[in-house]
């Protein structure tokens, strides 16, 4: 499942960085495809920078991808997507052009794979600690020391006379 994960993570910043370069390569060009208001230069560049940071956070975490991280990646990942469904569904400013589709399916495709499978990481590795690692041979108790005859005869006489007192 680690390796899927990090094949997923890495998916994902490319995908982050191809837009981000793309938006600081050409964005009059970028700005037609993800926005149908005036362009302003400053949210666009800011989104640019957002979008590159989060596509530097997946390569980073694509190499040793824990749990935790990969929970707050796929949240990341899944908020991004509920922004671009809104922008496009809801407020319709964003155009409901070909690539705008493709990045939200794959945005949202990715961050419900990233919470599938922390969630089997997870369920796996708790089912792993409620096995016992081996099978150990039983204890064996210590030979009890016999009581000597005396003590033995004392304790059956003791028996006698309570049951006696009880009748």
């Amino acid at each position: 499942m680690r390796a899927q994960i990090q094949i997923a993570l890495r998916i994902g910043a490319a995908l982050l960085l191809l837009i981000a370069l793309s938006m600081v390569a050409d964005p009059m060009s970028a700005h037609k495809v993800i926005s149908v208001h005036a362009y302003n230069s400053t949210t666009h560049f800011l989104l640019a920078a957002n979008m590159l940071g989060m596509a530097i956070i997946l390569l980073v975490m694509g190499e040793n991808p824990q749990s935790d991280f990969t929970g707050a990646a796929a949240t990341a990942l899944l908020l991004a997507g509920i922004i671009i469904g809104h922008q496009m569904l809801v407020s319709h400013s964003m155009p409901h052009g070909f690539y705008n589709i493709v990045v939200f399916i794959a945005v949202v495709g990715l961050a419900v794979f990233l919470f599938v499978a922390r969630t089997q990481e997870e369920g796996g590795s708790a089912a792993s600690a409620r096995r016992p690692a081996a099978k150990k041979a039983p204890v064996k108790k210590p030979a009890a020391k016999k009581a000597s005859k005396k003590k033995t005869t004392k304790k059956k006489a003791a028996k006698k006379k309570a049951a006696k007192r009880r009748r």
